[in-house]
């Protein structure tokens, strides 16, 4: 029976044994959890912070850029207006300019009108011939200038009209 109680001696320290070695690996899982989590913490705010760090430069680096952009588009919007309200201005007044260059005055078309009621009452023959408007005269009698006696080269550009019927 010795042997027996030899056997559940070490039986019984053998499981004392497993007890005390349970409890040290249950202490140094609390351990490696408690140092895990110190590292993790460590780690998270270290990496937390640069992220920060590195975030804060980014957004001055946009708000930077965003602003030269800004004040890009506000000069390319002031260059496009002072370009369109230029040329508008040159369109006008060059449209302006060829009216009165172009377009005769009142004055001119009813005189013009009024030599074309007076020719009206004769029955005339007009041609045009080489983009020129010719209208036929009589030539046996002489033209007429109206330019005053003291002027030495008197043009005699009126001549009367042949106002028979054809």
């Amino acid at each position: 029976m010795s042997n027996q109680n030899d056997l559940d001696d070490q039986l019984y320290i053998l499981l004392a044994s497993m007890k005390e070695y349970r409890e040290a690996i249950a202490d140094d899982n609390k351990r490696l959890e408690q140092f895990y989590n110190h590292v993790a913490r460590g780690v998270l705010d270290k990496a937390e912070k640069s992220l920060e760090n590195a975030n804060k430069k980014h957004t001055g680096a946009l708000n930077n850029s965003i602003q030269a952009l800004n004040e890009a588009t506000n000069r390319l919007n002031l260059k496009l207006i002072i370009i369109f309200a230029s040329t508008f201005v040159t369109v006008m007044m060059v449209f302006i300019l060829a009216i009165f260059l172009y377009v005769p005055s009142k004055d001119e078309i009813d005189e013009r009108r009024a030599d074309i009621a007076v020719l009206k009452k004769y029955p005339l023959q007009i041609r045009e011939s080489d983009g020129e408007t010719l209208v036929r005269i009589m030539t046996k009698k002489p033209c007429y200038s109206f330019e005053p006696n003291n002027v030495k080269n008197k043009t005699y550009d009126w001549c009367r009209i042949d106002p028979k019927k054809y």
